[in-house]
């Protein structure tokens, strides 16, 4: 009764300010309940020195209350969560598929640990099944609460459970399945038997390959699977993948990613039973720090075929996107007719023609420098052309400054300057950040935070001080990069990443954020147009929007018995019910800084919330056909005054933006040439 109390009541006793709390239970007499609060963040009552549980008030003699400090490792999304070794944090939840993740009886071995970490990674509930399990038959204790199964396996393992098995024989559990997806093929006999065993092609072999570049083909057959890279050309560099199966289409066999060596990733049914055989020799760990973007081409193999088989095996469990929100975001220019080979004429005429979006990363240094027509056309097509804030002065590293005093001023002096644009234009802007020349700090993200911005888009991935760097491939996989005082960094890229990237983002769940600068538009845009065209031709449903909304309407959602559970990144998320009854979603944010939280609004109404696991959680009741605009709002820094800079910085800015517009407006021999 407690248990159900705590996860239906509790949001709805916490308004106002959120504190994390522990309550010391040796003060309190000896109870389910002082049990219960030993291991449980709970929320103070607004207006009572009381403190509210689930309706329940506890006088204040009764217990003692301290506040603890800001967790300084979190791990989203399962910080907090207590799971038995060997199974998910969700294993136990009923009514769901699960994964059997099939290992040796010994030590989990590294791989089987990476596919753990993708597993949790993508919410899908599992549990380890040993050798000696499986040959004792505990598949069926394993797996009762759980409507159907799937079972993921190195080859090792499942070579030694089907040893004794006859040819075209294997076990009722396996039988069962609904699928076995099975990797590592190392070469060798016990592998390549394996691989004869369960396609039933004696001649079935494991190659490796030798040539490089080559050219992986993703199927256009199997597009619930492949989704946005189906009928794909990849160049793989080299090492980027690791062998190729060779197997014979006995009309079973359905290849999804195939190179001149073989199937790199193939799906066929052998005696009732169906494999996925991904060639990879070992799984990608997504906890390795990284310094730059995931980039499918030189890491295909232990990423790829696994993240389609996850995402379309357990589909309707694992944390999925509706749509894919995409923009087109211009570095730079300010608000006149032309900038470089940017023409705003052209520009929109283009997006009339081929519908996308875009974001102007606009320098509040230039709020003054403005064309009248060309803010008038911003006005007039807010839906297509909008602007956000890039940086201050844009100076070099302004934004990777490590001082909180300073990234306060430069953000107080940016938000002065957008004011101004807007008092003197009536053009509004959006409030995210895009970092000049990428470069930022850990500490400019909290500072973002506390200074009203909903989030931060950048090409970078890892902050300039590369001491500081504990960006990981998760977070790159993730809608948006968290790792930096709980405060989103949504990734984007340049065209030149390829589509291939672009189009594996969004089977991970990103959006589309095309990054580019002024030459983008090199031969009145032709290259851009026809990346448009392709994107266009994936299969995905691309939402283009400004980079505002698109931003906040960037997040996981995640079935769960009649609710939604939605997971937010923005500082401000925007969610609509189409459909035609009510609506209830479990709203949860990572917040490492809840001290610096102020209130949470749904409609600009101050709602209840509560904090626990190192995230804040809120209930919405959605009506048919309405939104839901849910924000966090924090405490500004009252002491932060805009910057004063002395006279010698402020000619130095100047001479910097006036040298870079013209390198940018004469420095093209594409302009040159037009201007002569």
């Amino acid at each position: 009764m407690i248990d159900w109390l705590v996860n239906h009541l509790t949001p709805y006793h916490s308004m106002g300010f959120q504190r994390r709390v522990r309550a010391d239970c040796d003060k309190l007499p000896a109870s389910p309940i002082a049990d219960m609060l030993a291991d449980r963040t709970i929320a103070p009552a607004s207006f009572s020195g009381n403190l509210a549980i689930f309706g329940i008030g506890l006088p204040k003699e009764e217990h003692s209350l301290k506040v603890a400090g800001d967790p300084q490792d979190v791990r989203w999304p399962y910080r907090g969560m207590m799971r038995q070794p060997g199974r998910s944090a969700h294993a136990m939840d009923t009514g769901s598929s699960i994964a059997l993740l099939l290992r040796s009886d010994d030590t989990p071995s590294p791989e089987d640990c990476n596919l753990a970490e993708i597993l949790d990674f993508f919410g899908i509930p599992w549990t380890a099944l040993t050798v000696s399990e499986a040959n004792g038959d505990k598949v069926a204790e394993l797996t009762a609460s759980h409507p159907q199964f799937s079972i993921l396996t190195s080859a090792r393992w499942l070579a030694e459970i089907l040893q004794p098995c006859k040819a075209g024989t294997f076990p009722a559990w396996l039988a069962a399945a609904a699928s076995v997806f099975v990797y590592g093929f190392q070469p060798g006999d016990p592998c390549r038997a394996l691989l004869r065993q369960i396609t039933g092609d004696p001649e079935a072999d494991i190659r490796g390959i030798d040539a490089w570049p080559i050219t992986v083909s993703v199927t256009d057959a199997f597009p619930d699977m492949c989704g946005p890279m189906s009928a794909l050309q990849i160049q793989l560099q080299p090492g980027a993948a690791d062998a190729a199966l060779v197997i014979r289409d006995g009309g079973e066999l359905q290849s999804i990613a195939v190179a001149p060596e073989g199937h790199l990733f193939a799906g066929f049914a052998h005696s009732g039973v169906r494999f996925f055989a991904d060639a990879s020799l070992t799984m990608v760990d997504i906890r390795e720090r990284a310094a730059t973007y995931f980039d499918v081409k030189s890491r295909f193999a232990g990423a790829v075929p696994v993240v389609m088989y996850l995402k379309w095996s357990f589909r309707d469990i694992c944390w999925t996107t509706s749509e894919t929100n995409a923009c087109l975001i211009i570095d730079d220019p300010p608000l006149r007719p032309r900038y470089g080979l940017l023409d705003f004429g052209e520009l929109l005429h283009l997006a009339d023609k081929q519908t996308f979006a875009t974001t102007i990363a606009f320098i509040p240094w230039n709020w003054q420098r403005t064309n009248r027509d060309t803010v008038a056309a911003f006005r007039k097509n807010s839906g297509k052309l909008s602007v956000c804030v890039h940086g201050c002065d844009h100076t070099r590293g302004e934004f990777a400054a490590r001082s909180a005093e300073l990234l306060d001023r430069k953000l107080k002096t940016a938000k002065c300057r957008m004011q101004s644009l807007l008092n003197k234009t009536a053009l509004d802007h959006e409030n995210v950040m895009v970092f000049p020349q990428g470069a930022f700090s850990p500490e400019a993200a909290s500072a973002l935070k506390r200074n009203g911005f909903v989030a931060a888009v950048n090409t970078e991935v890892a902050p300039a001080d590369d001491a500081s760097n504990e960006t990981t491939l998760a977070d790159l996989w993730s809608v948006a990069i968290v790792r930096y005082g709980g405060f989103s960094i949504f990734t984007r890229r340049y065209i030149h990443h390829g589509i291939e990237n672009f189009a594996f983002d969004g089977i991970l769940g990103k959006p589309c954020f095309i990054a580019g600068h002024h030459d983008i538009f090199r031969g009145h845009g032709s290259e851009l147009a026809e990346f448009l065209r392709q994107l266009a031709s994936l299969r995905w449903k691309l939402c283009w929007r400004t980079l505002g909304d698109a931003v906040c309407r960037s997040y996981s959602i995640k079935a769960s018995g009649g609710t939604s559970k939605i997971r937010m990144f923005a500082e401000q998320l925007r969610i609509e019910n189409k459909e035609a009854m009510t609506r209830r979603i479990r709203v949860m944010k990572e917040e490492p800084q809840v001290a610096s939280l102020k209130n949470v609004t749904v409609n600009q109404e101050i709602v209840a919330h509560e904090y626990m696991d190192g995230c804040l959680r809120l209930i919405v009741d959605i009506p048919p056909g309405r939104t839901a605009d849910i924000r966090c709002v924090y405490h500004e820094q009252p002491d932060a005054f805009p910057d004063s800079e002395s006279v010698s910085y402020r000619l130095g800015v100047a001479a910097r933006r006036y040298l870079s517009e013209l390198r940018d407006n004469y420095g093209s021999s594409d302009l040159f040439r037009f201007r002569l």
